[in-house]
């Protein structure tokens, strides 16, 4: 007859595991498309930091940058279909998919400091965000760094942007140079030093301190100070991965979905670009604050965009005055 093994003698043969014995972490893969060690992807990475920490370690955070899963307008689908777990999404690269984040976009949309714009957003958009986005765990919505426009000639009214070539920022602003009588140059960041050089474009709407990172600087010497336009994006998770977690991982997860993080992350990506106007100052360049006179005529040449945006909420069933109120208020209580 075999003899039985006591417990004792398990534990001492190593068969027993201890109850106590760490959990492995669970890891959440996340997406975006920028370059590693880029400010934003420093960002990310201190998300992370603060999900692992708070999660006592529970959940990490696996990042892949400059676009390793997938193209920069497919990161909502990619969490969607579960490819990854999370990514930041920039709303406009999918043109239509999110008609109310749209207004973010618009521009003279928000002129307001960065900070206060991303908590103003981010408060604003979680109450549409399971309208717009629910195949997904809605995070964060925020801005990135105000962006101006910069030429090679002095701008100082909207008529001044007739018969230009410029290299827009987004799709808003390709149609807002349209309205000007300008006309849109699309191409890479990278290469708009050369379009300008060789006359291809005339200006570029683009933030600061990315004029002199990506050589642009000597090419368009003259810029409008006044804020034009931000760009709006956000993480999201996906809902499957999300509903998924305990109770206990949900609030960790929801810990890092605040305004508070809707300003961290990309905050340093906004400090290097804000810094940059200080830099093309002091290369001797011409920055023209706008008057009251010629803001006010930028305003007016906004409005066909606004026209454009609140007849799409329109045929959609939408109220755009009701959800610009909102907006508005989601700014003054930010501010």
């Amino acid at each position: 007859m075999p003899r039985r093994l006591s417990i004792r003698t398990l534990a001492a043969a190593g068969v027993i595991v201890s109850c106590a014995a760490p959990a492995l972490a669970d890891t959440l893969r996340f997406s975006h498309f920028l370059p590693p060690g880029h400010y934003f992807d420093n960002d990310v990475h201190a998300w992370g930091d603060a999900l692992s920490e708070a999660s006592d370690g529970a959940l990490t955070l696996q990042v892949f940058p400059a676009g390793q899963m997938g193209a920069p307008a497919d990161h909502y689908a990619m969490v969607r279909d579960g490819i990854v777990d999370a990514a930041w999404v920039n709303f406009g690269y999918t043109p239509g998919a999110f008609p109310i984040a749209d207004l973010i976009d618009l521009p003279y949309s928000l002129e307001i400091d960065r900070d206060v714009a991303s908590v103003a957003v981010h408060n604003w958009y979680s109450a549409y965000a399971p309208q717009e986005m629910p195949d997904v765990h809605f995070c964060i919505a925020h801005v990135g760094a105000p962006g101006a426009l910069h030429s090679a000639q002095p701008i100082a009214t909207p008529s001044d942007v007739a018969g230009l070539q410029v290299r827009p920022a987004s799709g808003a602003m390709a149609r807002f140079i349209a309205d000007l009588g300008g006309s849109a140059v699309q191409v890479p960041a990278t290469e708009a030093r050369q379009a300008i050089e060789r006359g291809v474009a005339n200006a570029i709407t683009f933030p600061w301190g990315s004029i002199d990172f990506f050589g642009i600087s000597d090419a368009v010497p003259y810029h409008i100070a006044n804020t034009l336009y931000y760009v709006g994006a956000g993480i999201v998770i996906n809902k499957a991965r999300y509903d998924g977690l305990s109770p206990e991982m949900q609030a960790a997860v929801d810990s890092v979905c605040t305004p508070e993080w809707a300003v961290n992350v990309g905050a340093s990506w906004v400090e290097f670009e804000n810094n940059g106007r200080q830099v093309l100052a002091d290369m001797g360049h011409t920055i023209h604050e706008l008057t009251e006179d010629e803001l006010t005529a930028w305003h007016e040449a906004a409005q066909p965009s606004y026209d454009r945006w609140a007849a799409a909420m329109t045929e959609a069933g939408l109220d755009p005055e009701a959800i610009r109120a909102d907006l508005d208020d989601a700014v003054a209580a930010a501010q």
